[in-house]
């Protein structure tokens, strides 16, 4: 779980396949344990989700902000008014039932916050230090 969410690879990796395997197998045959089958897979998605947005902390900005990547900005900018609408909240609700999305959502949540702070700083206004 921690890869399929916080690691770039995660779009191909089959977590709810995995999740699905590891229930079977606490019931048969290999005999994992119940205790850490229901306490390691949250615990892991929730490290990789943090991990996704220290990496769209780290290398998001410099990566969408780049003049040679015009459509990358567009999606940026179109990811952004989205989030606008609906509410990060929701986004990182729906997020973790969509398994490509899962992978992807805490880095662009973090890329758009990100230079959204920056904008602030440079118009002059406060900005929200965490």
């Amino acid at each position: 779980m921690f890869a399929e969410t916080g690691l770039l690879i995660g779009i191909f990796l089959p977590g709810d396949s995995l999740l699905f395997t590891a229930g079977l197998l606490t019931t048969t045959g290999v005999h994992l344990s119940l205790p850490l089958t229901l306490v390691f897979p949250p615990l892991g998605a929730v490290a990789g989700a943090q991990v996704g947005y220290l990496i769209g902390r780290r290398a998001g900005p410099s990566f969408v902000d780049r003049p040679d990547r015009p459509r990358l900005a567009r999606l940026a900018e179109r990811s952004r008014r989205q989030l606008e609408s609906y509410g990060v909240g929701r986004a990182v609700v729906l997020a973790r039932f969509i398994p490509g999305v899962r992978t992807v959502i805490p880095i662009v949540i973090e890329v758009l916050q990100h230079r959204r702070r920056d904008e602030s700083r440079s118009d002059g206004s406060p900005s929200r230090e965490r």
